[in-house]
Formats: C-alpha cells, sequence, structure tokens
C-alpha cells in the first residue's frame, strides 16, 4: 500500500477529480485482494469498485465496512461458483449475495468475463436467480 499511496494516489486523485468535476461517477477496476487500498480510493472519489471477487475479498465485509461510500460491481466468481458450481449452487451464491450486499449499492454479475468453461445454464440461473429474488435486479 504504501508504494500505491506515494506514487499513484496523487495521480488518481487529480485524475479523478476532473472526471468528478464533470459530473460524472468514477468506477475503478482493479483485479485481486485491494482491501488495504479500499479506503484510499474512497478518499480520491471512487463511487463503484469492479470487481469485488469473493475468491479474495469478502463482499459481505466489504459491504459493512464501506458500503455507505460505494458500490460493488461483480461478486459472483468466474473462477469458482459460476464455472465450477452446479446451477444450485449458483443460485444460493446470487441469492447470499443479494441479501448481504443489495439491494442498493450492488451490481450484481460475474467479476470479470465469462469464459467457455461457464455453462449456458449457470448464466441463465444468475440472471434469473437476481430478478426472481429482488425487483431490483
Amino acid at each position: 500500500p504504501g508504494l500505491w499511496r506515494r506514487h499513484l494516489k496523487p495521480r488518481y486523485a487529480a485524475m479523478f477529480n476532473e472526471v468528478r468535476r464533470r459530473g460524472a461517477y468514477v468506477m475503478f477496476h482493479s483485479d485481486g485482494w485491494i482491501e488495504p487500498i479500499i479506503p484510499d480510493l474512497i478518499e480520491v472519489g471512487v463511487k463503484v469498485l469492479n470487481p469485488v471477487q469473493p475468491e479474495c475479498m469478502d463482499p459481505a465485509k466489504l459491504k459493512k465496512l464501506y458500503g455507505d461510500d460505494l458500490c460493488f460491481d461483480g461478486t459472483i466468481g468466474v473462477q469458482s461458483t459460476l464455472p465450477h458450481g452446479t446451477p444450485e449452487e449458483v443460485a444460493r451464491e446470487v441469492r447470499h449475495r443479494i441479501r448481504t450486499c443489495g439491494p442498493t449499492g450492488l451490481i450484481l454479475g460475474p467479476t470479470h468475463s465469462m469464459q467457455p468453461d461457464v455453462s449456458v445454464s449457470n448464466i441463465l440461473t444468475m440472471y434469473e436467480t437476481a430478478h426472481n429474488t429482488s425487483p431490483v435486479f
């Protein structure tokens, strides 16, 4: 985090200030475990964090800590549940995510591009379950 704060944070702050000055929201993409810098991202104006990978960060924990300041995008794992789970497991994860992270402040979806190893059945289950679980989705 020290190097990020010293070298990147000031540059992001300047760039995001220009974006926000023009009335836009800032969405920040970073794969992996970035929990130590989430408060810094909020400080420099990030409003949407993409993705929140459940393989390396707990979306429910992040929602409790930062849910008043951040919207979370992509919380259904493309390295775990979507390619390797059953439709029932996908549905369970979607319902759990909506219950613990939604219905507001959540853009429910895959954490990244879905690869060929994700079955059509699991993709349909993800979206159908979201739609049937909450009117927001």
